[in-house]
C-alpha cells in the first residue's frame, strides 16, 4: 500500500506543475531560453613586431603569407625553394629579406629576418575581451 501511495502522490505533483506535460518536457507557451549571439568585437589580432604590440590580420597559405597591418601597411612573404634538398625552405619578402618561418606549439607563427634579426609573431587566435552590453564575448574555454 504505501508504494500504490508514493506513486499516486508523484502523478498528482507533476500533474498539478504542468498539467498535460511529460516531465522533462516543455509546454507550447514555454520555450528555451535564447542565448546573445557570439560577436567577435573586430577581424584584429594582437601580432607582435620586435616585442612591439601592433594589430595585424594575416592570410596564410602553403606558398604565401599576407600581413595586413593596422596602420595599412601590407607585408608579403612567399616560399623559397630550399638550396639542396633537405634543407629547410625560407620565406622571401620583396626587398630580398630572406625570413625563417617556425609553427610554435600553440599554433602561433613566429617569422625571424635573418639579415636583421627582426621578428613577427601572428597569434593563431583573437584576443580575448570581455563582451558589451547585451553580448556574449567570442572567446570560449
Amino acid at each position: 500500500m504505501p508504494l500504490l501511495t508514493l506513486s499516486l502522490s508523484l502523478t498528482a505533483m507533476f500533474a498539478a506543475a504542468a498539467p498535460g506535460v511529460l516531465p522533462g518536457e516543455l509546454s507550447q507557451s514555454q520555450s528555451p531560453p535564447q542565448s546573445a549571439p557570439q560577436i567577435a568585437r573586430d577581424e584584429w589580432k594582437d601580432c607582435l613586431y620586435n616585442k612591439e604590440v601592433i594589430r595585424c590580420r594575416d592570410e596564410q597559405s602553403a606558398d604565401g603569407l599576407r600581413i595586413i597591418w593596422v596602420d595599412g601597411l601590407r607585408t608579403r612573404l612567399d616560399r623559397r625553394p630550399p638550396a639542396r634538398p633537405g634543407l629547410p625552405s625560407y620565406w622571401g619578402d620583396r626587398y630580398g629579406g630572406l625570413w625563417r618561418r617556425e609553427l610554435l606549439i600553440q599554433g602561433n607563427t613566429l617569422l625571424t629576418n635573418l639579415g636583421t634579426g627582426n621578428r613577427i609573431l601572428i597569434p593563431l587566435r583573437y584576443p580575448c575581451k570581455p563582451p558589451l552590453k547585451g553580448e556574449v564575448g567570442y572567446c570560449r574555454y
